[in-house]
């Protein structure tokens, strides 16, 4: 089972968990559409050791075939990362790290929460 942090730019005036429930679906108005290229960069600028395959990131020592690992989904106004084995909250927190700085905050599905 995966824990996942997603996160997109905007829409401060909705309801988060109903955003977030149709984001991947429809296009939210006040909600900011996501630069996939501007984000992939700061994936890879910001997480120095990751290892970047396809939809797939993974921390500095991880299994390359296994865990820890993230799944990726980068889509036009929502951004997901799916953690698997995911054992050290570093590794979440460094996520959050390259995001904030883009402009995008988080909301934690698991909890319903949206984070400044």
């Amino acid at each position: 089972m995966g824990y996942t942090l997603a996160f997109w730019s905007g829409g401060d005036d909705l309801d988060p968990v109903d955003t977030y429930r149709i984001l991947d679906e429809k296009h939210v108005e006040s909600v900011r559409g996501i630069d996939s290229d501007e984000v992939q960069r700061a994936l890879i600028d910001g997480l120095p050791g990751w290892t970047h395959a396809g939809n797939i990131l993974q921390p500095p020592g991880a299994d390359p075939d296994g865990a820890p690992a993230f799944d990726v989904h980068i889509g036009r106004q929502l951004a997901q990362f799916t953690g698997y084995g995911i054992e050290d909250g570093a590794d979440f927190n460094a996520i959050i790290d390259v995001m904030h700085p883009l402009g995008y905050r988080l909301f934690d599905p698991q909890t319903n929460e949206r984070f400044g």
